[in-house]
């Protein structure tokens, strides 16, 4: 009974430290892995998919526990909720979990090999997120950290289901590179929060309203030509367009950091449905020769 008991408390505190960032890990590695499926047994699919569970929880959770031990003075500022500030996990709690996940995650790339760049890859992102000054400015945080971080969780995700292909390697590196000139979206909403703990976003630094034309008129204009030199725009050019122009639309808005907060998850909604184009272009191409795209 006390070993079920410690058990549920474990989870529920896994839940409290991640819940916030499954739409930016899970779901989009999650979805980017079916398009790896082809052509594998129902029983293999299974246990890949298991296994990826996994190692995206480690590396979820390894994030999370970094950068809410480091970032305290920040969330106490904008997400008083969390499980440290609230009170529900003492620092030092968090850090024996930490100490513990950070060895786990190790243990299972040891074990599996063929994703342990991806694995080193994801906590040398962290620890430069968390611990140096350069993880603190916008350039570093967002196109050098989330570029990185978007690569090591896309990369594993179909590695743990089926060796990558040409055009698999294409798309990760264009959706990475995408995704660390779009994340600055997340800045606009956190600027109390972030001058707080010392972070030179691109909105402390050039202003909020520059910013926001920056997203819009340079950023936005710059991710769909990721996307067709990708070959992922050609999927479905209207809807990927459509939800560009909705984005850049709301980050002009100015409406607090509530309504920022919400174009930041929409974004995160059609972001992640570029995913199941993706899967959609590998299961109707997948012998298909690229002749315009990225190199991997």
């Amino acid at each position: 009974m006390f070993l079920f008991a410690y058990i549920l408390r474990e989870v529920d505190v896994f839940f409290s430290f991640t819940w916030r960032d499954w739409s930016s890990t899970f779901i989009p590695g999650i979805i980017f892995a079916v398009g790896a499926v082809r052509g594998l047994s129902i029983q293999a699919i299974i246990n890949n998919y298991l296994f990826l569970f996994l190692w995206i929880a480690h590396y979820l959770y390894f994030f999370n526990l970094s950068n809410q031990i480091t970032g305290v003075v920040e969330d106490s500022i904008d997400k008083k909720d969390r499980p440290i500030p609230s009170g529900k996990v003492t620092l030092e709690g968090a850090k024996a979990r930490w100490i513990i996940i950070f060895t786990s995650f190790l243990a299972i790339a040891i074990w599996m090999p063929t994703i342990l760049p991806e694995t080193i890859v994801s906590i040398m992102t962290t620890a430069f997120l968390c611990i140096t000054p350069g993880g603190k400015h916008w350039f570093g945080k967002n196109n050098i950290a989330m570029t990185m971080a978007t690569w090591a969780l896309l990369n594993a995700s179909w590695k743990s289901i089926a060796p990558h292909t040409y055009q698999s390697q294409i798309w990760v590196h264009g959706m990475a590179l995408r995704t660390g000139i779009m994340m600055h979206i997340q800045d606009i909403r956190d600027i109390k929060g972030d001058a707080a703990s010392g972070r030179k976003t691109m909105s402390i630094a050039l202003g909020d309203w520059t910013t926001r034309l920056l997203i819009s008129f340079l950023f936005t204009p710059l991710s769909m030509f990721i996307l067709y030199m990708s070959r992922i725009l050609e999927v479905a050019p209207w809807c990927i367009t459509i939800s560009h122009l909705v984005v850049a639309y709301r980050v002009l808005q100015i409406n607090g950091s509530h309504y920022d907060h919400k174009t930041y998850m929409v974004f995160h909604f059609f972001h992640n449905s570029h995913f199941f184009c993706i899967s959609d272009l590998h299961r109707s191409s997948t012998s298909r020769t690229f002749t315009v795209g990225f190199s991997p």
